[in-house]
């Protein structure tokens, strides 16, 4: 829809207005067009003030400027803003296990988890058990009256979480009538359709003092497959993809001139096959063999290849990197032509989404001091998610733990293939020899997860006003997540008691008495392993297993997982004008405290909890719930106004108390800020604040899967002296000199890999400083410049075991680190069982900075038209990591590589002539490296560590346009038409826009239809 709404064209809707706000506008620069003078709470502060101002910068987005496209994925639209990085958008949610078709916000590319989302100023529940992350599909948007980005610290006034800053809907108040909106598009390849419908209806009670407001909605997207778009993902032609095409083995990071990758199209896997690889029996004896081995004499093997009719086909790339290589990248294993894998003939652009949800707002004002509401919602969420199917390299036995091998006298195995076998060093003697491959199996059918997901939230309470302008504000918020996830074509390995099954045994196959092929359980002398159900597979050729052999082998996890929220909360705010007031004005004052809880669980079925699929062993998560208590302060005294060059003065502070039931315990965050406003057309603004996150349940008690490693004990005699703080830390520890560690020394140590209880908060602190211009001159036009710097300390990072130990006993500071409360040790110093916990430490740290500019014009022109324009834009100074737990002063540079555009912006026109409304909508990202940024870049002092990585540093920047035309038939009904991605532009040089952080679109030009209606 357009974002000047034909209801209001003598007037800016509130929306708009909010929106204006967000790029500089003040209530003086709106009091031409609207009346909005009224006492509104804004994001950012719990005080209430007759004008939309804040220390922190905001930006402010109306509902109808960020639909301005075709979207119908709140997510993506969001996503598209400069200020939050593409870390989980739809197309790339499908990266790990059960977050298909998750949309989660990443401001400042933090990290999802430092980035609070809420819902008119409150806390909503996570759409992922354990952790606090709001899939942000689940809020209805044509409910959304506008979306507020605050960017810096704001626990001090909304809790842990907000350390990168804070996400707010802001829904609709007071609807009154019927809006109808109809949506459909598709991609100019017609393929990647969505569906969007939603109905909302509202009506006031006769003496106007309530409302009830009910938002049904629907809306569908499409699955979009590599197979169906080839020229991308080369599913069928082969990827196109930078390939290492020179050895790089003892190369000075300076390189030798000449560049490590070249970029190729048509690249396939030379190590795997869709229908089976191997590889010949190489060796001194017959390297100048051309069938035994190869014709070259560098000693690599030959590969033959199953082909779909299960004969064996020596495999001929037209190009083998091996062969510029010598084999020694790993890249190399990949060539051109052959008969090897593409590797994408499985596999998503785009999981599809499903959304159902329905929404009731109400309130009845009884008097001033009552004013109880309500807002309800019940969201369904289905997703498909379709990845790459199960694989095997190698031995069976080394790969899945089996007993059997690929045996040579297979009665799958033709002639052909059995004697290719032989020329080739291999099944010399069929009746007892075996033989490993390596196979991609496409055929059995792509792993995929099935998703249904059902959130239900209620806010129930009351405000109102008391004391002439006093407000008070009480809630209980609560909210439940119900997710079931099916694992689709998971392959069957052992049952529950850890004998062989399914695959393990469809692949053993024999010849019965009467000749059938069967499996050989069935068909040893020992009738009591019988496997009725058992269906022999043939693995030779692509499409050679049989229907039944596939539904013995295959199976479908199952995982149910459920979150509970609850939050009870109760603040007041008012002034200080029946006592004293400054020569600004009354003090103004917020006070309050809340109390939230957080439970969650996760289970699989049976069979996979206890290992016996393709799936890890992954046991149930069940941790303590979460108890949090809070109390929190605001003031604000406005010090000056309407003086020489302080037109307004104003001091604020808010500081919040926070006691949590686990190690991080009781903490305190806070805010400073102030605005200053010399003459009335400029105010500056400051911030700074103290913000806290807290460790998840995820974070603190996932649940721990062991493992095994040869751990070197740092107080050993053997290795205490490779460090000169090991023996006076070891020594701190209460281990004697001269200690021997046997059991580590003879085998493999137990260590745990999970959560970490002990974990404390995280730390943050930020700091903002800006101006916002609006010029009397120019009524309309304002300029917003805020820059910001975040700094997180005691950030939560995983190690491995061996790390944690070294890093324990190499500490400057002693024993007392957070390294070594996860070290556990015996009575007798050895280590206990599990050793470490490789879990999360607060060891790490990241620090981010930049500039934000927020430019915005909104006029009506002489002939009645009327004109908006509007650019965000953010230019990154910085975003480091430091994860060296050996070296803290050591920084990872973020800033610049996939998904982290030192320059992003994005421009919205639209301009209303008469009954048709036009806008034009344009995205910039700017360009971005192709490796890490210090592999072809000096950075912090440090020389490139590959210059000659890739014969181009840099992904191109990139530039999207959109239009969309409306027409207005009436007062009440329209349509409107438009493209996104007008130039049909695709990622660039290989990318799929799947990755984490990828920002690019990989639908391609898209075009939508639509229709409005309201009563």
């Amino acid at each position: 829809m357009s974002i000047i709404s034909r209801q209001s064209r003598n007037t800016v809707s509130l929306a708009v207005a909010a929106s204006l706000l967000g790029a500089g506008f003040t209530p003086h620069a709106l009091a031409q067009t609207a009346d909005v003078l009224t006492e509104i709470q804004v994001t950012g502060t719990r005080i209430r003030t007759p004008g939309l101002e804040s220390t922190v910068p905001i930006t402010s987005i109306g509902a109808e400027e960020l639909l301005m496209q075709g979207e119908v994925n709140i997510g993506d639209a969001l996503n598209d803003l400069p200020a939050l990085r593409s870390t989980f958008t739809l197309s790339n949610s499908g990266r790990f296990i059960g977050t298909s078709g998750l949309s989660l916000l990443d401001l400042r590319g933090l990290g999802t988890s430092r980035t609070l989302v809420m819902v008119n100023g409150r806390r909503h529940v996570t759409s992922i058990p354990g952790e606090y992350s709001v899939d942000v599909n689940t809020i209805p948007s044509d409910l959304i009256e506008r979306v507020d980005v605050v960017t810096g610290g704001n626990s001090a006034v909304y809790g842990s979480d907000a350390v990168a800053g804070v996400v707010n809907f802001i829904t609709k108040r007071d609807f009154e009538g019927v809006r109808i909106r109809a949506q459909g598009g598709r991609s100019d390849q017609h393929d990647a359709g969505s569906q969007f419908g939603s109905i909302v209806a509202g009506l006031n009670t006769k003496d106007n003092r309530g409302n009830v407001a009910v938002a049904l909605e629907y809306s569908k997207q499409d699955a979009l497959y590599f197979t169906e778009r080839d020229a991308l993902t080369g599913a069928f032609s082969g990827r196109n993809q930078f390939q290492t095409v020179e050895p790089i083995a003892g190369e000075p990071p300076a390189g030798d001139g000449i560049f490590d990758a070249a970029f190729y199209t048509g690249v396939r896997s030379g190590s795997t096959s869709d229908g089976g690889m191997l590889t010949s029996v190489c060796n001194a004896a017959n390297a100048n063999n051309p069938v035994r081995c190869r014709d070259s004499l560098s000693g690599l093997s030959q590969r033959y290849m199953f082909q779909p009719d299960g004969t064996l086909q020596r495999s001929t790339p037209s190009i083998d990197f091996r062969d510029t290589t010598g084999g020694l990248s790993a890249a190399s294993s990949n060539n051109i032509g052959g008969f090897g894998s593409t590797l994408r003939n499985t596999g998503q652009l785009r999981p599809s989404l499903a959304r159902y949800s329905a929404n009731v707002l109400a309130h009845y004002d009884f008097n001033d001091a009552f004013k109880p509401f309500i807002e309800a919602k019940g969201v369904h969420i289905e997703s498909t998610q379709e990845d790459q199917p199960s694989f095997w390299s190698g031995s069976l036995g080394a790969f899945f733990g089996s007993s059997y091998e690929l045996r040579c006298n297979n009665p799958y195995l033709g002639a052909q293939a059995l004697a290719t076998l032989q020329s080739i060093g291999r099944c010399a003697t069929p009746a007892t020899s075996t033989f490993s491959m390596a196979r991609f199996n496409v055929d059995f059918g792509g792993r995929g997860e099935m998703h249904d997901r059902d959130l239900f939230r209620v806010v129930g309470g009351a405000e109102g006003t008391f004391n002439d302008d006093w407000h008070y504000e009480v809630s209980v918020n609560y909210g439940h997540l119900s997710t079931r996830m099916r694992s689709l074509n998971n392959l069957k390995l052992f049952d529950l008691n850890g004998n062989e099954d399914g695959f393990l045994l469809a692949i053993n196959a024999v010849r019965n008495t009467a000749g059938q092929i069967v499996c050989a359980v069935n068909a040893d002398a020992d009738a009591t392993n019988d496997s009725p159900n058992c269906a022999p597979i043939n693995v030779f050729g692509v499409g050679a297993p049989s229907k039944e052999a596939l539904g013995f082998i295959n199976t479908t996890a199952r995982r149910h997982e459920s979150a509970q929220q609850f939050v009870a909360s109760a603040f007041m705010s008012g002034d200080s004008s029946q006592w004293f007031s400054l020569q600004g004005g009354p003090m103004a004052f917020a006070l309050g405290s809340e109390y939230r809880t957080e439970k969650a669980s996760s289970a699989y079925d049976e069979l996979t909890a206890s290992g016996g699929t393709f799936l890890n062993a992954i046991q149930p998560f069940l941790p303590p719930t979460l108890e949090v208590k809070d109390v929190f302060a605001e003031l604000r005294f406005p010090v000056l106004k309407d003086l020489p060059l302080i037109k307004e003065f104003t001091i604020e502070a808010a500081g919040r108390s926070s006691k949590y039931n686990n190690a991080t315990g009781s903490v305190f965050a806070y805010n400073m800020g102030a605005t200053w406003s010399p003459v009335s057309d400029i105010r500056f603004r400051g911030n700074y604040s103290k913000s806290i996150r807290a460790p998840t349940q995820g974070d603190l008690y996932s649940t721990p899967s062991q493992s095994f490693a040869l751990l070197g004990d740092p107080c050993d005699v053997l290795y205490i002296t490779n460090n000169p703080n090991r023996a006076a830390n070891c020594a701190a520890a209460g281990i004697p000199v001269g200690f021997i560690n046997q059991p580590a020394r003879e085998e493999s140590t137990s260590f745990s890999e999970g959560g970490n209880p002990t974990l404390k908060e995280e730390t943050g602190r930020s700091l903002t400083v800006g101006a916002i211009y609006t010029p009397d001159f120019l009524p309309g036009f304002s300029v917003a410049v805020d820059y910001y710097r975040i700094d997180v300390k005691n950030l939560i990072a995983s190690l491995s075991a061996q790390t944690i130990l070294n890093s324990c006993y190499n500490s400057t500071t002693g024993i007392g680190s957070s390294y070594c409360s996860t070290v556990n040790r015996n009575a007798d110093y050895t280590f206990a069982d599990p050793a470490v916990i490789a879990g999360g430490i607060n060891y790490a740290s990241q620090e981010a900075a930049g500039v934000d500019f927020d430019v915005a014009y909104r006029t009506r022109l002489d002939n009645g038209d009327s004109l908006m324009a509007r650019l965000i834009a953010t230019k990154v100074i910085k975003v480091n990591n430091y994860i060296d737990p050996a070296d803290p002063t050591y920084a990872d540079r973020q800033k610049s590589e996939l998904g982290d555009p030192s320059v992003s912006a994005n421009l919205n026109v639209a301009y209303s002539h008469g009954q048709y409304d036009f806008n034009y909508s344009l995205r910039y990202i700017g360009k971005q490296t192709i490796g890490a940024y210090e592999t072809q870049n000096s950075f912090a002092g440090r020389a490139p560590t590959n210059a000659d990585a890739y014969p181009r540093v840099w992904y191109p920047s990139v530039v999207y346009h959109g239009v969309k035309g409306l027409y207005n038939f009436s007062d009440s009904y329209s349509a409107y038409v438009g493209i996104d991605n007008l130039q049909d532009k695709r990622p660039p040089l290989g990318l799929l826009g799947t990755g984490g952080g990828d920002p690019f679109d990989s639908i391609g030009r898209y075009f939508y239809v639509g229709v409005s209606a309201k009563y």
